[in-house]
């Protein structure tokens, strides 16, 4: 998963970083809040983990621009020496999922993290070679998709986005963070192949602008959306 922290003491930000991906996550570090936020506006992160006292912007507002400004769901984690009750109060309340105080505690901040991700994508924890999501079942044995009584064989960089992107339906994903999962990278090189493979994924798959169940949807100037066209489909 991609977890963004803020964070502005570089050595504790190294160390939950090393926590984290010690634990196979992958870690973007910001040492302000308004750095955070304009990384909000280009890029798809699972899971914030924020202190309140930074530089420019606190976490708290971090948090509110999060939740009222940019209507996002991903989980918000705390992490911050503010151990008043009221304080506690008062970030549940403006939508922080949970909160970890300062010292930290590897092993339970690290439990809360997994705790928290596990709730947010359940379609993300299966780790069985077959997997269905959406009324579409995929085979990782052979990059595969079968839905419809159709099978669909796909190419390595087509099954790896293709299941991302179902993974994460409904959630707006930016070309930044498909780049990664799928080339481990970006580029005009790589942005130009990510259009293709979205284009042969519309037709193979049955999600192209006027397909009756599911249509991945560009978002302009950001990424896609894979969208189920009347409420989503049993999964």
């Amino acid at each position: 998963m991609y977890i963004g922290l803020l964070e502005d003491e570089p050595h504790l930000a190294q160390h939950v970083c090393e926590i984290l991906e010690n634990a196979g996550h992958t870690t973007s570090v910001f040492n302000n809040g308004t750095d955070m936020v304009k990384a909000i506006g280009r890029d798809t992160i699972d899971l914030f983990v924020l202190d309140w006292r930074v530089p420019r912007m606190s976490g708290l507002e971090v948090l509110k621009h999060i939740r009222n400004v940019r209507g996002l769901k991903e989980p918000v984690l705390f992490l911050t020496s503010r151990t008043d009750e009221q304080d506690i109060i008062e970030a549940l309340n403006a939508g922080a999922d949970d909160y970890c105080t300062k010292p930290i505690r590897p092993q339970e901040f690290l439990a809360r993290v997994t705790a928290l991700l596990r709730r947010t994508y359940p379609d993300r924890n299966d780790q069985d070679t077959t997997r269905r999501v959406l009324n579409y079942v995929f085979n990782k044995l052979d990059n595969s998709v079968y839905f419809e009584s159709q099978h669909i064989s796909l190419s390595e960089k087509e099954f790896k986005l293709a299941l991302f992107l179902f993974e994460n339906h409904e959630r707006a994903v930016s070309r930044e963070r498909l780049m990664q999962e799928v080339w481990n990278g970006e580029g005009d090189a790589l942005s130009r192949s990510l259009d293709v493979h979205v284009s042969w994924l519309r037709k193979k798959l049955d999600l192209a602008a006027t397909s009756p169940h599911l249509r991945l949807k560009p978002i302009y100037g950001f990424g896609y959306r894979l969208m189920a066209v009347n409420g989503t489909p049993d999964a």
